[in-house]
């Protein structure tokens, strides 16, 4: 079953919260929520935010992550039909204690 997650806090982009991620477990949602940051951010090396789970029935707690935006040394190209995608970036995801 796949549980539901908001970013709650996010401390060097304002009004940041909101959204909605899912995933099986919290940093596979937190990955999705980190990328989508670097979005907002594109300029950012390194963003530091609080996601909370939203799943009905759940306790609601929050989870800290640090994520990461890393160049990759050689672009990665992916091809899908007819387009091919250029992979610049690695986005790194680390819990927080």
């Amino acid at each position: 079953m796949d549980r539901t997650f908001t970013i709650e806090k996010c401390e060097s982009i304002p009004d940041c919260e909101g959204g909605r991620y899912t995933g099986k477990i919290p940093s596979q949602a937190a990955r999705k929520a980190g990328r989508a940051l670097f979005k907002i951010a594109p300029k950012k090396r390194q963003i530091r935010f609080t996601i909370r789970e939203m799943t009905q029935d759940s306790n609601k707690k929050e989870f800290t992550y640090t994520a990461t935006k890393v160049k990759l040394t050689e672009p990665k190209v992916i091809k899908r039909g007819d387009v091919e995608i250029t992979v610049k970036y690695e986005y790194l995801v680390k819990a927080c204690m």
